[in-house]
């Protein structure tokens, strides 16, 4: 695990910086118990080398979540835990803009921590990560890139993701329906990798990038940008076939390009009309 300090706490958390000791104290038992959870709920090796990834995440998600049970004060250097009467508390307006602060920036470290662990092949076979990346769309950053927003048009975090999931996975299971369950299966599995590659060329790169704006046209309803990119995927699909092995040998395209029966009279079942 980690090391826990004061001084790795207000470098990733730097509206609590503070002379006095009183705020990280009262934030460390969050700390604490949030190092054990991550390093459980999300299957995080004991050899992880990036550990500064592990670190914004719980700095920031116990700073969060210790928010609401802190008595703060306004200081010269930002938020703190209350110890001198002399300083002025700090406003509800104040507070709240910390936490939705906090927890956008708590998102966004979740996420970092996770790309990194995709990029150890021994997480990506484990099935902690399988169930963490279920669809194309798999994290908020990932909806954020591809424009989704929630209900109110806001951009998506861990909550907002949270509330959006059951759209995101119906429109998983359209977009497999049209590229098939093992060409889906395949993207799923290495998604990962390519994300981590610049070969913009590859087939499976660009089918991969149709399929996530796709996703996203149908999360948001946006349906003039659905109806054109189902037609630009289809098409796609048809053009590179041969380049896209998954799906060439499967199922759904040879039910898509299934030929006819031709009735020919040198057949030996040849029918009369």
């Amino acid at each position: 695990m980690i090391n826990l300090t004061k001084a790795a706490f207000e470098q990733y958390v730097p509206s609590f910086r503070d002379a006095e000791p009183h705020t990280y104290e009262a934030i460390l038992p969050y700390l604490t118990e949030l190092c054990r959870q991550v390093y459980v709920a999300f299957g995080v090796p004991e050899d992880f080398s990036e550990t500064s990834k592990f670190e914004a995440y719980v700095y920031r998600a116990a700073a969060y979540r210790a928010l609401p049970h802190l008595d703060l004060v306004l200081t010269d250097n930002g938020f703190a835990v209350v110890s001198n009467q002399n300083l002025a508390p700090a406003s509800r307006d104040r507070v709240a803009a910390l936490s939705e602060r906090l927890r956008e920036e708590m998102s966004n470290a979740r996420d970092e921590l996770l790309f990194a662990l995709c990029g150890i092949e021994a997480w990506r076979n484990m099935d902690i990560a399988r169930r963490l990346r279920t669809s194309l769309l798999w994290c908020p950053t990932l909806c954020r890139r591809y424009g989704v927003t929630d209900a109110e048009r806001r951009p998506v975090y861990e909550r907002e993701y949270l509330q959006l999931r059951p759209q995101i996975e119906a429109a998983q299971e359209r977009v497999e329906r049209m590229v098939s369950r093992e060409q889906m299966a395949w993207m799923l599995e290495h998604q990962d990798e390519y994300d981590l590659t610049d070969a913009v060329g590859d087939a499976r790169i660009v089918l991969r990038e149709q399929c996530r704006k796709l996703m996203a046209a149908i999360v948001v309803g946006r349906q003039d940008s659905e109806r054109e990119l189902i037609v630009r995927l289809q098409d796609y699909l048809n053009r590179h076939a041969e380049e896209l092995p998954e799906y060439n040998e499967s199922s759904k395209y040879k039910a898509d390009h299934f030929d006819n029966y031709s009735n020919d009279k040198n057949d030996p079942c040849f029918f009369f009309a």
